[in-house]
């Protein structure tokens, strides 16, 4: 229903000045990680942005939803909810909310008798304002409209509509939702060229978790009190690390007329976050790159934070696997409360094979550099594939074909995995010391009884040359 309504007045009804505070996404009831800490971080913030507002006192607050993480939040959530909420309402703070997508979904909020706002504004800790214009006083109104995603303009002038604005009084529109170019890739339907157009002094805005302004047209969004995600991060501190959330004080004055506008945003402390990234190329050795990264994990470090490491560089094709970033004993002697690390690290191909020389080639060029073949060894690689592919390309494969194909894969995997290059010399020097006993390749057993044991093929021959040669 989207009638003109007395929820709530303000004490005084002649009053040309008013304080409100501006907050949004509180997202109560997030535990991120998995970690009974994070759960309790949102819990925290809440606590932190509500002591400093009622500290100023202010007439009234408007929160832009998103109250809740979930729609049907646990009993924790709701029990720490009733608690903040009740700080408000001892200090007669009037605490008006509107529908966020997590706090329900549009369909959700019209059934089964309304939301959890719903149900907490019945029992007296705030006001749910769903899609309707109210006043709160005799100079001020309040209209407030959940999340619609793109139909979000029509759904503000259906209630515009039924409550056209008074331009003498001081006209708040509340929103939960992006708007144009807020995000790079916003397909939303409003601008903010729109929004102020339609006549309101204030737009308060949540759904977008960054701090956010468009001040020519009174448009502010606070940004979420904690970041349920790494888009979430705002600015940095000059350690790295992005460390507070905050809100709107806003305070109005009639003068000859006109309200007057004074807008502040309060920040409190959170949890720090920081993002770092490491770089590296081919040509320091896998070893210096491990120890450099090792020591920008310990640079980096802070104690009970949330750290995101980017290792980010090229090495040359097939030593990719080589180094393995979370494994660093920085990351798992570290002091942070939670650490992501993202390893990107491309192969390249030797420089002469970009100028346009074949495959076979550039397949040469990265056994010889790479794992420090000679060339009679190499001919012998590009034997075994060509063979290998040979058999994969027939449309049928026997038994013994199959078993012969996967000895082949199996000592090729082997080899690639356990022999680096600073290996090479070493399992040359035993392959030498043991040539009289070349090792023979092993086949796994049939469960069949029917089937005969693989005998030693031409192929096979030329995979113990292979071993035996050791190049």
């Amino acid at each position: 229903m989207n009638k003109l309504l007395q929820v709530k007045k303000i004490s005084l009804e002649e009053k040309k000045e008013y304080h409100f505070c501006h907050t949004a996404d509180w997202h109560l009831d997030y535990n991120q990680y998995q970690k009974k800490e994070r759960w309790q971080d949102f819990i925290n913030a809440a606590n932190e942005c509500t002591k400093l507002i009622i500290d100023e006192k202010p007439d009234f607050v408007i929160h832009c939803g998103d109250f809740f993480h979930h729609f049907k939040p646990t009993p924790g959530a709701l029990r720490f909810a009733i608690k903040i909420l009740n700080k408000y309402k001892e200090a007669n703070i009037p605490f008006y909310v509107i529908r966020g997508n997590h706090d329900s979904s549009r369909a959700q909020a019209q059934r089964y008798g309304g939301t959890i706002l719903k149900f907490l504004d019945e029992l007296g800790y705030l006001i749910y304002v769903q899609d309707e214009q109210i006043n709160l006083s005799d100079n001020i109104t309040f209209t407030g409209v959940g999340e619609y995603g793109q139909t979000i303009a029509s759904k503000i002038e259906e209630v515009l509509r039924n409550n056209p604005l008074d331009n003498s009084k001081f006209n708040i529109l509340a929103l939960h939702g992006y708007l144009q170019g807020q995000i790079s890739d916003s397909i939303f339907d409003i601008t903010g060229y729109q929004l102020a157009s339609m006549g309101f002094n204030y737009i308060a805005l949540g759904h977008y978790h960054k701090q956010w302004e468009e001040a020519e047209n009174n448009i502010y969004c606070p940004g979420s009190t904690e970041q349920t995600s790494m888009n979430d991060w705002g600015k940095p501190d000059k350690d790295g690390f992005f460390k507070k959330s905050g809100y709107y004080s806003i305070k109005t004055s009639l003068t000859d007329g006109k309200w007057n506008l004074n807008i502040k945003r309060k920040e409190f402390n959170v949890r720090p976050k920081g993002r770092f990234k490491f770089n590296f190329d081919d040509t320091s050795s896998i070893e210096d790159i491990i120890k450099n990264a090792n020591e920008f994990v310990k640079k980096h470090d802070l104690q009970d934070a949330i750290i995101r490491f980017d290792f980010i560089g090229e090495l040359p094709s097939g030593k990719q696997h080589l180094i393995n970033f979370t494994k660093l004993p920085a990351i798992k002697k570290s002091n942070a409360l939670h650490i992501i690390p993202n390893q990107q690290v491309s192969g390249i191909l030797p420089k002469k094979g970009k100028s346009g020389i074949s495959s076979q080639e550039a397949l040469i060029d990265i056994i010889e550099k790479n794992y420090g073949f000679k060339k009679s060894g190499t001919a012998k690689w590009l034997n075994l594939m060509t063979e290998t592919i040979s058999i994969l390309g027939q449309k049928t494969i026997s038994n013994q074909e199959a078993d012969e194909v996967k000895a082949i894969y199996d000592l090729i995997t082997e080899i690639s995995d356990e022999i680096s290059e600073s290996e090479m010399t070493r399992v040359k020097l035993v392959k030498k010391k043991n040539v009289s006993k070349p090792q023979k390749v092993s086949t796994p057993k049939k469960t069949s009884t029917t089937k005969k044991p693989v005998t030693k093929s031409v192929k096979q021959s030329n995979l113990s040359q292979f071993i035996d040669g050791g190049e």
